[in-house]
């Protein structure tokens, strides 16, 4: 009975979700707003009507058409694209985010008179950029050839990938040092920050050796659904193996869509044929996707910090975007083309949604006020980052004949 519920509501959501992305397309807007409106009607939040039963294995339908979705990104990155995005990219993973992350920090000190450490927990749960939106749009741009002369798309889901990477790492430190702190204990600050580069090297030298070791295989096989079943089974491991274990040297949504850049680099012919299978999957994954991160969105959480919450994003996002404008110096970008990269970088949903209620299971003072916070985050930055981006690629951007 419990399968039949949940399959029955699945496909029901995917029903939904498909509808909701027409009227939005018809309104002009991006179809994905049009989906998470529909998750958060039916949600917890206002109808309720999903099943417990679905409600429960949201977790695992997001990480399945995230592995998804990265793994396609990965597989449409060359190396001569590589080789042209690198260095913006690394400073796109790491200026924003720290920066915005910071800032956070400070402002909360005035505006919820936290001190440094509760405010630098806030700041690292709303400083991650969102996979969910960013991705899947930079994808389309990828696929209808917009941006891709200066591999602008690229250079973005490169960046946003280890983004997540750096914020989440830095929040979990922050975390630690709050925890260790309320019992007595002191924190390594500097072994701390010592895992960010050390989590980078591993897990890209774990996505090189997968790919190494299924190289031989590949090479044997010619079907499309035994190339997409082994490689994506591969790609999906490492999710799981960072769910289960937690390892916190090993990121596994970089390493899937590095997995996919270093087939590519091997069978550039057999990633295309991967690559054009899986995009047929996305078309289902794109709408659970959606729908489960709009479920988890609770508006009725933020109440009384709407105000003040509006103000310190306001404040966080123009240092972000400033955050943005410096890691693109050097590159042969204009200004209008960075202007672009600076609204692509705004939206928060998919980390905000996961981590929001943490500080509070984990006793953090003001808990409530950051969970509020990490919602509204959501709330305000999706739609604009999502609008801006399905808005302005088309007028700013480059499309390829």
């Amino acid at each position: 009975m419990m399968y039949i519920v949940l399959s029955s509501s699945i496909i029901l959501m995917l029903i939904g979700a498909y509808y909701f992305d027409k009227i939005s397309q018809w309104c002009k807007l991006p179809g994905l707003l049009g989906m998470m409106v529909f998750g958060l009607c039916i949600g917890p939040a206002c109808l309720n009507i999903i099943p417990e039963v679905t409600l429960n294995q949201a977790s695992f339908f997001k990480d399945l058409a995230l592995v998804i979705v990265l793994f396609i990104a990965g597989l449409g990155i060359s190396w001569q694209q590589m080789r042209q995005i690198g260095r913006p990219a690394v400073l796109l993973s790491s200026i924003p985010a720290t920066i915005e992350g910071f800032t956070i920090a400070f402002v909360a000190m005035w505006l919820f008179h936290f001190d440094f450490i509760q405010g630098a927990i806030l700041g690292f749960i709303i400083a991650a950029v969102s996979p969910a939106v960013l991705i899947p749009a930079m994808v389309d741009l990828v696929r209808r050839k917009i941006g891709t002369n200066k591999s602008i798309p690229q250079m973005l889901l490169v960046g946003a990938s280890a983004d997540d990477t750096i914020a989440i790492t830095l929040f979990t430190m922050f975390l630690t040092m709050y925890t260790q702190r309320a019992s007595g204990g002191t924190t390594d600050v500097i072994q701390q920050l010592l895992q960010i580069p050390i989590m980078l090297i591993v897990t890209i030298s774990t996505a090189f050796l997968a790919a190494k070791l299924l190289h031989p295989i590949l090479k044997r096989m010619h079907n499309p659904i035994l190339l997409v079943a082994v490689s994506f089974t591969v790609a999906y491991g490492m999710r799981v193996f960072e769910t289960v274990t937690h390892e916190p040297l090993f990121n596994s949504l970089l390493a899937i869509m590095m997995l996919g850049f270093f087939l590519r680099f091997d069978f550039e012919a057999k990633a295309i044929v991967i690559q054009t299978q899986m995009q047929q999957l996305w078309k289902y994954g794109k709408g659970l996707l959606f729908v489960f991160v709009g479920a988890a969105i609770d508006p009725f959480l933020v109440g009384d910090f709407f105000v003040n919450g509006t103000i310190m994003l306001i404040i966080s996002l123009t240092m972000r975007s400033i955050g943005v404008f410096i890691a693109l110096i050097g590159t042969n970008l204009t200004w209008q083309e960075r202007s672009f990269c600076a609204i692509a970088y705004l939206p928060k949903a998919t980390v905000q949604s996961a981590k929001a209620g943490v500080p509070l299971q984990y006793g953090v003072a003001g808990g409530e006020q950051m969970q509020a916070i990490a919602i509204l985050s959501v709330l305000l930055t999706a739609p604009i980052g999502a609008i801006g981006i399905n808005y302005l690629a088309p007028k700013i951007l480059m499309k390829e004949e």
